[in-house]
């Protein structure tokens, strides 16, 4: 019974798929109905054959259903996968190649099947059970089978991610339909996967068919039950949704399926999807007439009230050219009609004040809407005011168009043919017009067009102004108003950065001091060492900070030496590549023998860092190329005109730092602002870095030029001016001499700094450093230590601003009082500012907070040494000598 029940089930699934084919090829103008019919035939195929397998009288009857039902499973993901690339529209990219490869696995699958008593490949062993056994074949299965199993539910699963990613870009209307044959097909996968994971699935009954043709009954009703899903609106985004023109789509019986914003409004509808165009048009009936009749595609004009409407109904065809239905489009003409009126009433009123314009400033000119538009009046003004008499104009010995300038002429023809376009009544335009005398005046032309009951444009009204005055006055006070913020900005910013750069580096100064010693007391294998390296180069990077705004305000600290553009750059190559990841291809051209020149070369290697995390911000996420180059090259006064800084650099040769990216590219509004401080395109970005290279190669009388254009990539240029040939040096740049050994390394420091934590982790990094150190906080206690320790101190370290003021006067008593002692002088302010506010002091050193103890050791080691090569003129005593190094 159970046999007979189950084989009636196949048999009725089988026959439904059947016939579903057959009622979806009643459909074959629908985008995938062949594809999906062949895929319920299979369907049909498979249950049939299951019906004979479980039914055969013989092993060997049984198996040829089993070979069949093969043809029928091997067929169903294949054609599914046709259906959803014809569904999508994708199946134009299957090539002859592609498809011969997803043919292969099921061909191959069907000759082993029906070969597998030589191989058994397919099936380990098959066992033949009496007939009221279920399942009538047992197997026990080989590799084949489950790659069989793993090929085909790829198959199918590839064909609903085809579906979802097609419902990502679908029109909203379709949505609904892609989303039931989603679900639908994701039901059936999940309950035939069910089949296969469960525990004792060689010994329950395969549904597969059965649910196979019960999904076809949803994708009939989805694809071919709603008739209105079959005419896809057109313009659905900007001419549909955001027109001002009301768009209704209806098909060919009549019934409305899409209707805009717009047409809500103007034909006063309430709810009309889905309701006939009579019904929802009841209020306009002369309309609803005219859409049930609309066979010639002319457009009419209906009025209700005061409200005027011009209609125009045309056929909706789809992809086949196959007409699916209408749009009516109606568009609100009464305040144009009005307009025409008034606009006639007001020729008349010009037609007798025209005489106001013969002597004003203001020139009328009245071009006719026909081919090279014609000028058919002109006020007698214009020989006044633009040297040609009227009768040039009227007479067509002097064409308008010509006389505008070649770099505007295109723009004005685009401008007029989009405001006539988009039915403008008036628009306003600027533009450069010759004069008879050759002299191009930049003029005003405020233009009204006229247009005739048909709403198709008669003539044009223009007024022309000679502003060429008031743009040059116009001109010169935004570029003074511009020179003067950019001064103003300069000026803020070294305000800001020098009142911030104290207080922010003490606070570094505690935490890098702190650092430092913790890494000192961790074993560099423990993960804590790690952390610390970590927060000491973020730390750096914060005082990075504010060198950026010292360095746009033109206040940073330099060292300049004789340095090599390519050495820099070599230097940081490993550093760049892995700042730039590795989608990114970075491709480097050095010059390999460039004359050196007069350069801070920490300030450079900012520049190339800023340039190179620019492009490869700019790169897209797949990764693209960043070429760097440097070269030496000749510059002329044209290509010199396009430098971004506002400084003249004269012709002739310049080293280039060039680095050029096939990113995103900038447009020239960003290309204008590209330098501002603060401004950034970056999503995490603080837009100071642009800003500082600025400032940077300001400094250094360089120059930069900037190629873009959005989708093209950028390319910037640095120029920096090379030493001259007498000036360079014979040493190789960039080589620091060695400082030597360490002397003084157990003497005294006196240290002089009011912040607390400053004073206590410089002590404990001297301490750490092998000195002694007396640390104190006020000059008072500072005059007071160095008096009882006269002997014993061997140098000063001095805080610049002690107790808030310029540490001038400190400075000075310590000096007075020991000036055989060392005094070294640090700041959070650059070395500039401090070198200016103690012109008349002297000290053996400057250290800029924060420091690490590296630059701290240098810097006391330095002082010491300077001191003794000063002071010592002949051997030493023993009692003299530095104590052994540490």
């Amino acid at each position: 019974m159970e046999i007979a029940l189950i084989s009636w089930v196949l048999v009725i699934s089988g026959s439904a798929a059947l016939v579903l084919a057959l009622a979806i090829l009643q459909h074959r103008e629908a985008s995938g109905s062949i594809s999906f019919s062949l895929v319920l035939i299979s369907g049909a195929i498979w249950s049939w054959a299951y019906v004979f397998q479980i039914n055969a009288l013989s092993p060997e009857l049984a198996r040829i259903a089993l070979w069949v039902k093969y043809i029928g499973i091997v067929g169903v993901p294949l054609c599914w996968l046709w259906f959803a690339l014809t569904y999508t529209d994708r199946v134009a990219r299957l090539t002859k190649r592609h498809a011969a490869v997803l043919a292969f696995f099921p061909i191959l699958t069907l000759i082993l099947n029906s070969t597998n008593d030589w191989h058994g490949l397919f099936y380990r062993r098959i066992e033949v059970f009496p007939l009221d056994a279920l399942p009538r074949l047992r197997f026990e299965y080989g590799p084949w089978y489950w790659l069989n199993i793993v090929y085909s539910y790829t198959i199918i699963l590839t064909g609903i991610w085809l579906l979802i990613n097609f419902w990502r870009s679908a029109l909203q209307l379709h949505r609904i339909q892609i989303a039931l044959l989603i679900g639908s097909l994701l039901c059936m996968t999940i309950i035939s996967l069910a089949f296969y994971i469960g525990a004792q699935f060689m010994s329950i009954f395969d549904i597969t068919p059965v649910l196979l043709a019960t999904n076809g009954i949803f994708f009939y009703l989805a694809l071919f039950r709603p008739g209105q899903l079959n005419t896809r609106p057109i313009a659905y985004t900007h001419l549909f949704e955001q027109s001002s023109d009301g768009v209704l789509v209806f098909d060919a019986q009549g019934t409305i399926i899409d209707c805009n914003p717009a047409a809500h409004r103007l034909l006063d509808l309430a709810s009309p999807i889905g309701q006939p165009v009579q019904d929802a048009l009841r209020l306009w009936p002369r309309l609803a007439h005219y859409c049930l009749n609309a066979s010639t595609g002319e457009s009419i004009r209906v009025e209700r009230g005061v409200q005027a409407l011009d209609a125009r109904c045309t056929p909706v065809r789809d992809r086949r050219g196959l007409q699916r239905g209408y749009m009516l489009a109606v568009r609100d003409v009464t305040d144009q009609w009005r307009m025409q009126q008034a606009l006639a009433a007001s020729e008349q009123a010009l037609r007798e004040e025209r005489r106001m314009f013969i002597s004003g400033p203001v020139v009328v000119f009245r071009w006719e809407a026909r081919e090279h538009c014609p000028i058919s009046y002109v006020s007698p003004n214009v020989q006044e005011q633009f040297g040609y008499a009227p009768e040039v104009f009227t007479e067509g010995r002097v064409i308008y168009l010509l006389l505008i300038h070649p770099d505007d002429r295109q723009r004005i023809q685009n401008e007029i043919i989009d405001h006539v376009r988009q039915k403008a009544t008036r628009y306003r335009q600027e533009y450069r017009l010759r004069r008879a005398d050759g002299e191009y005046r930049w003029v005003h032309d405020y233009t009204t067009v006229v247009y005739n009951d048909q709403d198709e444009p008669v003539s044009f009204l223009g007024y022309i102004l000679d502003v060429t005055d008031q743009k040059r006055t116009e001109s010169e006070r935004l570029e003074i108003e511009r020179q003067l913020q950019h001064t103003q900005k300069l000026e803020s910013l070294g305000l800001l950065a020098g009142g911030v750069a104290h207080d922010f580096n003490n606070l570094l100064m505690a935490i890098m001091g702190n650092l430092d010693l913790a890494s000192l007391t961790l074993a560099e294998t423990s993960a804590a060492y790690q952390h610390v390296r970590n927060a000491m180069l973020a730390t750096r990077h914060a005082a990075g900070l504010t060198q950026q705004l010292l360095a746009y305000a033109g206040k940073g600290s330099n060292q300049f030496a004789e340095v090599d553009l390519t050495r820099i750059v070599e230097e940081m190559a490993d550093m760049m590549r892995v700042s730039v990841g590795r989608q990114t291809r970075l491709e480097m051209f050095l010059h390999p023998h460039l004359p050196t020149f007069q350069a801070d070369s920490s300030q450079i290697q900012q520049i190339v860092l800023n340039l190179i995390l620019n492009a490869a911000e700019a790169l897209p996420p797949e990764g693209g190329t960043i070429r760097l180059c440097t070269d030496i090259r000749c510059y002329d006064e044209s290509l010199l005109a396009t430098n971004r800084i506002d400084n003249q650099l004269p012709p002739g040769e310049y080293l280039v730092l060039e680095v050029a990216d096939t990113g995103c590219g900038m447009d020239e509004e960003t290309q204008h602002r590209m330098f501002d401080p603060f401004f950034t395109t970056k999503s995490r970005g603080r837009g100071l870095g642009m800003s500082a290279m600025l400032g940077i190669v300001r400094n250094h009388h360089g120059g930069i030029m900037v190629n873009s254009a959005p989708g093209r990539g950028t390319t910037i240029s640095v120029l920096f001016p090379p030493l001259p040939v007498e000036s360079r040096s014979a040493t190789p740049p960039n080589r620091p001499a060695s400082e030597g050994t360490g002397v003084g390394e157990s003497a005294t420091i006196l240290v002089v700094d009011d912040e607390a934590d400053v004073r206590d982790v410089t002590a404990r990094l001297l301490i750490h450093l092998g000195f002694r150190v007396i640390a104190v906080a006020n000059e008072d206690s500072a005059v007071q230590t160095l008096k009882e320790h006269l002997l014993d101190i061997a140098c000063i370290l001095l805080d610049a601003n002690l107790g808030g003021l310029s540490g001038r006067s400190t400075l000075r008593t310590l000096r007075a009082l020991a000036p055989h002692v060392p005094i070294v002088v640090a700041s959070g302010y650059s070395r500039r500012d401090i070198l200016d506010r103690l012109a008349d002091a002297t000290f053996e050193g400057f250290l800029q907070k924060p420091y690490q103890m590296t630059e701290l050791y240098g810097a006391i080691q330095r002082a010491l040494r300077h001191t003794i090569m000063a002071t010592v003129s002949a051997p030493p005593s023993d009692a003299d000598a530095p104590p052994e190094a540490q």
